[in-house]
This record gives C-alpha cells, sequence and structure tokens, in this order.
C-alpha cells in the first residue's frame, strides 16, 4: 500500500484527496468524538467548517428535538452549543438515533478540507484496530491527514498515524512518505505507553491546564471500539463490525 501522510488540516486539499482514501486523524478530540458518538448510536455526523455554518444546517432542521449541535472553539464548548468536544459527553442516552452538526477548531476543517476524497474515514486510537484491518483489506493507496493544532504539526495525530502505518505494514507492503517514515519510527520508538509518548505535546499539555484530564485518558486507549466513521455525502455513517 502507499501512504502519505500530511501534518495539518491547512495542507489537505483537493488536489491532494481527490480519488483517493483519506483517514482524518484528530485524537485530541474530534474524530475521538465522531467514534465514540456512532459507536453509542448516534445516525450522522455532519462536520461544519465553521461556528456559523453549523448553526444554518441546525436552523434548517426540521426535526430539532432530533439533532444536537457540538463542538468547541479554543477547546471550550461553543456558547448555545449542546455539547463541546469531549468524547465523555457523547453517551449512548445522549446521542441514540440523533444527528449530530459538529464543528472544532481543527478537526471537522481538517475533514472539510478532505471531502473531494472518493472515501474518507475518521480514525483515532479508540478505532485504530478496526480501521486497520478495515483499510488494509480494501484500499491500495492512503492519504493521512493529520489535523494538527492551528495549523501547526501535532504530536497525538502523528503517533496514531504511525500507530496506523504500523498495523498495515503488517498486513501488507506499505511505501510511506518521509513523513510517514517518521510517524512510524516514532511510534516503533522506545518502549514507553502512549501517554508517556505524548509528555511534551504542546495540544495535550494545553488541555491539561483546562482540566480535560479525563478526556485525555479516553482518547489515549487502544482499540477500544469496533467502528469506522466513513463519509456519506454530508456526514459521517458508522460501519461496524
Amino acid at each position: 500500500m502507499k501512504i502519505d501522510v500530511v501534518s495539518t488540516a491547512q495542507q489537505s486539499d483537493a488536489v491532494l484527496v481527490e480519488g483517493k482514501t483519506v483517514a482524518v486523524i484528530d485524537v485530541l478530540r474530534a474524530t475521538s468524538v465522531i467514534v465514540t458518538a456512532l459507536a453509542n448510536g448516534a445516525a450522522k455526523i455532519t462536520p461544519a467548517a465553521s461556528v456559523e455554518e453549523a448553526r444554518k444546517i441546525y436552523a434548517h432542521e426540521s426535526e430539532k428535538k432530533l439533532v444536537l449541535l457540538g463542538g468547541e472553539r479554543g477547546g471550550e464548548k461553543i456558547e448555545g452549543f449542546h455539547l463541546g468536544n469531549s468524547p465523555l459527553s457523547y453517551t449512548q442516552k445522549t446521542v441514540y438515533q440523533k444527528n449530530i452538526i459538529l464543528s472544532t477548531t481543527n478537526g471537522t476543517l481538517a475533514i472539510r478540507n478532505s471531502d473531494f476524497a472518493e472515501r474518507l474515514v475518521a480514525v483515532s486510537f479508540l478505532n485504530i484496530n478496526f480501521a486497520t484491518k478495515t483499510l488494509a483489506e480494501s484500499v491500495s493507496s492512503l492519504v493521512i491527514v493529520c489535523a494538527g493544532t492551528n495549523g501547526v504539526f501535532s504530536m497525538d495525530d502523528i503517533l496514531c498515524a504511525g500507530m496506523l502505518i504500523d498495523g498495515i505494514a503488517k498486513i501488507t507492503p506499505v511505501e510511506c512518505c518521509d513523513l510517514g517514515q517518521v510517524a512510524h519510527q516514532f511510534f516503533l520508538s522506545g518502549n514507553s505507553s502512549i501517554k508517556e509518548k505524548l509528555k511534551l505535546c504542546k495540544h495535550l499539555k494545553y488541555l491539561q491546564s483546562l482540566g480535560y484530564d479525563a478526556d485525555i485518558d479516553y482518547c489515549l486507549q487502544v482499540g477500544l471500539l469496533d467502528v469506522l466513521p466513513e463519509y456519506h455525502k454530508d456526514g459521517f455513517l458508522a460501519l461496524k463490525k
């Protein structure tokens, strides 16, 4: 499998992704939210590029009792939204059979910048085992789009990309770009835990400063959920085991 990796949402565009399979990664926390919500029975996740777009989509929904607004700016819940960007708040009781309109600083931008892809999926540590197997068995070329943080490289997303590459390489031979090689080697380096590898991650430390330690611990769990969010028309639906 040929694998390309880009480090930020801003680097993804139609030229890069058109006609290709793309895996978007935003570990802390958008793709973790999407995976969790769909695993807990949400009907669909619609990514919005801006707060204004999210509110506009919501305004046009006829059955508002079946729709939730979720997202963050600067890590905090957007004023007037039902939910923030904490995956722990997307419980089955809250999201079951609901359509969720999600807008985040980095993750949904990465998704929207990649929506010219032939196939678009969302990956996090939470679903990486199922995502690895599904992608290794169904595609010959993959673009991994790491969301990054405000246009800057983020260690958490690159580490997850490295784990995805490593898992695929155990199933089928891979040919990676330079950044893919770096991500893979980062994942393979040392014997420390995921959290230990990310102890210097700036975005992780920022979320800790906001009190989101429980979110971090949850998002860094590996292979917890057997669901692969796949983009169809205007939102993510759940491909399950």
